[in-house]
């Protein structure tokens, strides 16, 4: 063999040494990180091992089989970040339920099962049957835990589409519902006029946890539009709101607390499945 063909196969050999060895080096590297991995797992701090677990995807990307441990710690994490999720969760929900049912004790559920597919709970005094010629503030919340804020006026036109509510300088004012959308409704009849606009969720814009703040200070009510109006809330209003407010963020609770729990058995669910395979 030539001293040329010598020199070449020295050189790919140097190469392939340098290679392993370079390889043996960033294993142990990994071997080191997964195990500092382990210990954190092992002391709770689950975010501080996901940063480390990120760290081995990013550092060594061809390690397959140091990344597939990672994966699997990772899985670790995952379940235990989800059961405690789901003890958490699975403490507090049913006091939040009762809390609900409670409430729910001085409202009426409504729901027409020809026109509606979600039902509504409405404050025993603001019943629309018992509202139909009024100006007033009605809020309810349905099935789903949305909130609903509505503002009746009867009288004159007016064309409102916004509600201001202030005690001294201090106020509140909704979102703007111009009079061409659906959530805007007017109508006349035998010479009255009736305009509702409803505010949906945080289209209130805050109204209503105002009046529940100052529900013991006189509360004044301005509906802004083509023309303005102004009227001061009713005590019954403001029990009735204070109380739907109240309900809802309960219902929220309810709902956030069923979603998370969902979310963590589906998260078990799915590792379960892969580690079946």
């Amino acid at each position: 063999m030539s001293g040329k063909y010598q020199l070449y196969f020295f050189i790919v050999a140097l190469i392939l040494f340098a290679s392993c060895n370079s390889r043996e080096k960033l294993e142990k590297q990994a071997d080191v990180r997964l195990e500092h991995i382990k210990l954190l797992i092992n002391e709770n701090s689950l975010n501080a091992a996901q940063i480390e677990i990120d760290s081995i995807h990013s550092l060594y990307p061809r390690l397959v089989d140091k990344r597939r441990i990672a994966a699997a710690l990772e899985d670790t994490i995952v379940r235990r970040e989800s059961a405690r999720s789901l003890a958490y969760c699975d403490s507090i929900l049913p006091v939040k339920q009762h809390e609900a049912d409670s409430i729910q004790k001085n409202f009426r559920f409504e729901k027409n099962d020809k026109y509606q597919e979600v039902g509504n709970f409405v404050y025993k005094t603001q019943r629309t049957e018992n509202n139909a010629s009024r100006t007033y503030l009605k809020t309810y919340v349905d099935e789903n835990a949305d909130f609903y804020l509505l503002s009746n006026y009867c009288g004159p036109k007016i064309e409102h589409s916004s509600v201001e509510v202030s005690v001294d300088d201090l106020f509140a004012q909704t979102d703007t519902i111009d009079t061409s959308n659906a959530s805007n409704h007017s109508f006349t009849d035998g010479g009255t006029r009736w305009e509702i606009v409803t505010f949906k969720n945080e289209a209130d814009n805050g109204v209503a946890a105002f009046i529940t703040q100052y529900a013991t200070k006189r509360i004044k009510v301005t509906l802004h539009g083509k023309r303005s109006y102004v009227y001061y809330l009713a005590d019954s209003d403001k029990k009735a709101i204070f109380e739907t407010y109240h309900l809802w963020v309960v219902k929220k609770d309810v709902a956030r607390l069923l979603k998370e729990i969902k979310k963590a058995t589906t998260k078990i669910e799915i590792i379960n499945k892969r580690n079946k395979h």
